[in-house]
This record gives C-alpha cells, structure tokens and sequence, in this order.
C-alpha cells in the first residue's frame, strides 16, 4: 500500500529549491567579499564616496555612505554589481555640495 501527501511533494520541491540557492559565505569569506567591493568602488569613484561601508549579508550586499552626485552613486553601484554574488541594495545618500 502506497501512501501519497501532497506534503510530502511542497518538502521535496522545497529541498530542491533550497540545494539550488548557494550557501551563504562564511564570515571570513563575506569580509573579504566586502573588501573587495570597497576597493572597487574607491577606484571606480575615485574615492569620491565617503563614510562608505560595505555590508554583506549571506548572498546580499548593501551600500552605505554619502556622495555629491548621483552618477557617482550610479558608478558605485556598477562597480559592486560586478563583484555581488546576489541582490544589491544601494542606500548611499546623495549629498549636494553647495
């Protein structure tokens, strides 16, 4: 006698999904991730970024700091795009110089 669940079958498609996802790096792996991106972003805005933190979070990565324009927010964020393993989230604040 066979016993079927529809239970059973969501756990199933749920582990596959889950074995699809990477694995969130470990704190070492996400330190150097985030020095890495730092970099890049100081190159690519010729240090035009300040107070500028680079958050990495399991497969996120989040921008924080202040820039005088938004282009350069924009080529901060290009510069991390390259470099972020999954969603990218831009809270860099733009701070006209007068």
């Amino acid at each position: 006698m066979s016993f079927y669940s529809p239970y059973d079958e969501d756990v199933v498609l749920r582990e596959e999904r889950l074995m699809s996802y990477p694995l969130a790096p470990s704190l070492a792996e996400a330190e150097r991730l985030a020095a890495r991106i730092h970099q890049a972003i100081e190159e690519a805005t010729a240090h035009s970024v300040t107070d500028l933190r680079v958050i990495v979070e399991g497969d996120s990565v989040t921008l924080l700091g202040r820039c005088p324009s938004f282009h350069i927010k924009q080529k901060a964020q290009h510069a991390a795009m390259r470099l972020a393993p999954g969603s990218l989230h831009n809270e860099i604040v733009v701070a006209w110089r007068r």
